[in-house]
């Protein structure tokens, strides 16, 4: 196994990581939201992710269980997007498409430290903060996305269909975005927090469906040019 194939195998353990270490989290995640600190439970569609990495939840119960589970996940799916983008030139031989390739390879690694600072920065300890990386974490996804489709689309040997889905996704992260920036804010009632909730679930759970396929799909290009 050639090393590129080896850090997009491990990219891909670390997406579908990220989804068993949340899924636990939510399981033991004490309860509470913004408008509902009371609630025992954590609510799928009224709880942000970053809500499983406070410290404390919203009532002061201790979270620190779900806080380093939280943790442990984004500093994995942080780190393994890191090699799946330093891997990622490497598919792409013309001039062009290697550039573009680069490009979106400073991008997502970028967005892989931002991953990585979310988990290490609760909001309930500093709300700013951790707001800093969420939203770099999205933009530079979104400008990476960018690059990636072109770098697809311009390259003879790499299949199309890895950019339509990108191109998907990244309509799909751009609402995301403006609903983040420019929708209601959670705080003001539950509608709003609901809508800002389900927004960031979406994207995210199609984030990690979208960088699976496109981890399987470099994988297999990666063992054609062994051939």
């Amino acid at each position: 196994m050639n090393w590129q194939k080896l850090f997009f195998s491990i990219s891909l353990i670390g997406a579908f990581s990220f989804l068993f270490l949340t899924t636990l989290a939510m399981y033991l995640y004490p309860g509470g939201t913004i408008h509902a600190p009371e609630l025992e439970a954590y609510s799928f569609l009224n709880n942000y992710f970053s809500d499983l990495g406070r410290t404390r939840t919203f009532d002061g119960t201790s979270n620190i269980t779900c806080h380093r589970i939280f943790k442990a996940a984004l500093t994995t799916s942080g780190a393994t997007l890191i090699l799946f983008f330093i891997a990622l030139p490497s598919l792409f031989k013309q001039t062009v498409p290697k550039t573009l390739a680069i490009i979106a390879a400073i991008l997502g690694s970028i967005a892989g430290l931002c991953y990585i600072g979310i988990g290490w920065v609760p909001w309930n300890e500093s709300y700013w903060g951790h707001r800093v990386y969420v939203e770099r974490s999205f933009l530079a996804f979104l400008i990476m996305v960018i690059f990636y489709i072109f770098a697809i689309y311009s390259e003879r040997s790499y299949p199309n269909k890895y950019g339509n889905v990108l191109l998907v996704f990244f309509i799909i992260l751009l609402i995301q975005i403006i609903i983040m920036f420019f929708g209601p804010r959670a705080y003001r009632n539950s509608e709003a927090l609901f809508l800002q909730a389900v927004a960031q679930k979406i994207v995210v759970y199609s984030e990690i469906l979208v960088m699976a396929f496109m981890a399987l799909g470099a994988i297999r290009l990666s063992e054609k040019g062994e051939n």
